[in-house]
């Protein structure tokens, strides 16, 4: 918004993967977006019979990758601590609090590139953002990405 010279009209919108699948779009206003412009956002969001969720301060992740991405890394580590399955994991997920899929699938699912560099860019504007778990960082580096090349947490 800065570089533009009408930061009131800048704003952000973030579909979720698959997006003819996925119902949410965050809304992402700037320090000086106008009111009037988060409005016919949300309005567009509406119109296109999606459900917007506003995200009131531009944060490294928005609000979902915010939480998703540290639950990814987070898996991992219960994973090394545990012993647990990736099945087991994920059906605790599923089936205990009610996620319409487990961490690692939806993790092979979004991609491990796109959480790679989430996570790498989230930890650099926020310290407090995880750092990738060796693991994640080994599937990057073996572009072991997930559905799109056919192998990441599952096959």
């Amino acid at each position: 918004a800065d570089t533009t010279s009408r930061p009131d009209k800048f704003i952000g919108i973030h579909f979720f993967n698959p997006p003819q699948l996925m119902k949410l779009v965050e809304v992402i206003p700037g320090e000086k977006t106008s009111q009037e412009v988060t409005e016919l956002t949300k309005g567009f969001v509406k119109s296109v019979n999606k459900q917007a969720v506003l995200c009131r301060k531009d944060v490294p992740g928005f609000i979902i990758n915010r939480l998703f991405i540290p639950m990814v890394h987070e898996a991992c580590y219960v994973k090394d601590r545990t012993g647990a399955t990736l099945e087991e994991i994920d059906s605790a997920v599923k089936f205990k609090l009610g996620f319409p899929m487990g961490i690692f699938e939806l993790a092979d699912f979004t991609g491990m590139d796109v959480i790679h560099k989430a996570t790498v860019e989230m930890h650099l504007r926020d310290k407090k953002v995880i750092n990738p778990h060796p693991l994640v960082e080994k599937m990057f580096d073996e572009k072991k990405l997930g559905q799109k090349s056919g192998e990441g947490y599952y096959k």
